[in-house]
């Protein structure tokens, strides 16, 4: 190959890879402009959540259907449809009047990623010979990781110098170039072995499956796992998994062989992506959490502080490609789930005054982990299936990963509440003990209880808790206190100006040792949680040894891989 056909060979690839790091990226920049958003439509948080939520769960849905149509007729075709209109809805969304607009566009742009993402390995694959897409897959795995962890970090820039509109228009030169060098130089491939008949009834009960699935977990935490509107979506959900598969088992031409599901590999190399994810989430979204409502750090150096997890996936990914192709994937894998699992188990250690290092070098650690699991996990998946399904392979375990996180994200608000109420609980009980052993009088107690039981787990859901309680505030309501009683009695203003004054001073030696046992008391219900999640991700350390059969052999002085099914 000439130098020519290598520039031409890695511009195409950057174009995929653009692409690519959109579609991702916005799972992530979004949330992050989500309070200003709220702002400026003067909307509250359970509204402004499905900004978040149509998009992840539109993402989800059509990626299974829209690989095998990209298998069928043209996977550079329908990627360039997915670039067109992904810059299309992302312009739409900066530019939305309404909420209820601006969460119609997040859907549609969700949609488009999801034409996106899973035709970007088999056409990056295409330009690479076999002993090259070890390589391939570390940089797209690297890419992969930093879009996602450096989401908070980009949005929080752009939200903080310029608006909320500006993470939307930030996909639009990007999606451009992408569209640009992949028109120009990317060549059309397909599934030589598909059909062109569309496989409807599957493509419905699946995509009904998931849609129901991932609409369930999403609404645990406003209704509960129990409610009966919950656990109608998961039954939905089971029965029209049940009709796929019937439906593909009648079919001459499905959307998803069922042959694939009979390889141990792959259901290993897919569940095994989905216990990652579970696993990340816990070093995105719990400890993003940690930081904004414990450590009172400002969304954008919340940001600032997860990208140390995309660093280190980034440099890992790129080392754990090549180096899976020499050995396989399955021992590589187990390890990077092993770290992953220790890491979450060691964020139960952090406590209310863990240090930004304490922090920083656990999400390091979670991010090496990430990154050596990952892209042998995929290239197990890819490796041990025919090359003409790299496609609807694509897209199961994108899939899987997609509903991983969401699943991820669903434990977790769910563990973090029910460990919250408990902790919160006691913390209220000490305060309020502290409180009446206190020389304060019989008025300024009640009140200072008032709103010490005002401090509830959905306050701190919303991330209010902290700011309802802080000293500053407290001694405002003092004030306020203060100025009703001199306008009830004003004969009696220097009685009462030295009343509240002495007030002010007991509240000020209280402060500390209340302020602390509040915030002991959070930290141990991030602790509980991380610990119980970190167990919970045991299993997935097992199935990624069984995602890759091949053993490093020498024969004839070489050493080759075998691959048993």
């Amino acid at each position: 190959m000439n130098n020519l056909s290598k520039g031409r060979t890695a511009l195409t690839f950057i174009g995929i890879i653009l692409g690519y790091f959109i579609a991702l990226l916005d799972t992530t920049i979004v949330n992050i402009a989500l309070p200003k958003t709220a702002e400026y439509f003067n909307r509250d948080v359970s509204d402004i959540s499905w900004v978040m939520n149509g998009y992840n769960i539109a993402f989800a849905v059509l990626m299974l259907t829209a690989s095998r149509i990209a298998d069928q007729f043209g996977r550079k075709k329908l990627f360039l449809i997915g670039l067109v209109l992904f810059a299309l809805t992302s312009f739409l969304c900066g530019i939305a009047s309404t909420l209820d607009l601006l969460i119609l566009f997040r859907v549609l742009q969700g949609l488009s990623a999801a034409i996106i993402v899973p035709v970007t390995i088999p056409l990056a694959i295409q330009l690479f010979p076999k002993e090259k897409h070890g390589a391939v897959l570390g940089i797209w795995g690297a890419i992969a990781g930093v879009a996602s962890a450096s989401g908070p970090a980009l949005g929080g820039i752009l939200t903080e110098y310029f608006n909320w509109q500006s993470v939307y228009f930030v996909n639009l030169p990007i999606a451009i170039v992408s569209f640009i060098v992949s028109y120009l130089l990317l060549q059309e491939s397909y599934d030589k072995t598909a059909s062109k008949n569309m496989d409807f009834a599957g493509m419905l009960t699946i995509s009904a499956a998931i849609f129901c699935f991932t609409l369930g977990l999403i609404e645990t935490s406003d209704y509960g796992w129990r409610s009966l509107y919950v656990l109608s979506l998961f039954a939905a959900s089971l029965l029209s998994l049940a009709s796929f598969i019937v439906v593909e088992r009648r079919s001459t031409d499905p959307m998803l062989p069922l042959s694939l599901l009979r390889s141990s590999t792959f259901n290993a190399s897919s569940t095994a992506l989905l216990f990652t994810s579970i696993g990340t989430s816990a070093g995105s979204f719990l400890i993003a959490f940690y930081l904004t409502s414990l450590r009172h750090m400002s969304v954008l150096e919340a940001g600032m502080t997860i990208i140390a997890s995309s660093l280190t996936a980034t440099v890992f990914s790129i080392v754990s490609g090549p180096l899976s192709e020499k050995i396989g994937g399955r021992l590589l894998a187990s390890i990077g789930l092993a770290m992953i699992t220790v890491t979450v188990y060691l964020f139960g250690g952090l406590d209310a005054d863990s240090s930004r290092l304490d922090v920083m070098w656990r999400l390091s650690l979670l991010g090496a982990g990430l990154g050596i699991s990952v892209v042998p996990l995929f290239g197990s998946a890819v490796n041990n299936i025919a090359a003409d399904k790299l496609g609807i392979v694509s897209g199961v375990t994108n899939v899987a990963r997609t509903l991983g996180m969401v699943v991820g994200v669903a434990l977790l608000a769910t563990m973090l509440s029910s460990n919250m109420k408990h902790e919160l609980s006691i913390a209220r009980d000490k305060a309020i003990q502290t409180i009446q052993a206190s020389a304060l009088d019989a008025p300024m107690k009640d009140g200072l209880i008032t709103s010490i039981q005002s401090m509830n787990n959905e306050s701190l859901q919303e991330g209010n808790a902290q700011q309802k309680m802080t000293l500053e505030n407290v001694l405002e309501q003092v004030d306020q206190r203060e100025q009703e009683a001199l306008l009830q009695a004003p004969s009696q203003t220097q009685e009462t100006k030295a009343a509240f004054e002495h007030n002010r001073e007991q509240i000020k030696q209280l402060w500390p040792t209340i302020n602390a046992e509040i915030r002991s008391d959070m930290a141990k219900g991030f602790s509980s949680t991380f610990h119980l999640v970190s167990f919970l991700l045991i299993p997935g350390i097992i199935i990624a040894f069984f995602s890759d059969q091949r053993r490093r052999q020498k024969a004839n002085g070489e050493t080759k891989a075998v691959i048993s099914h």
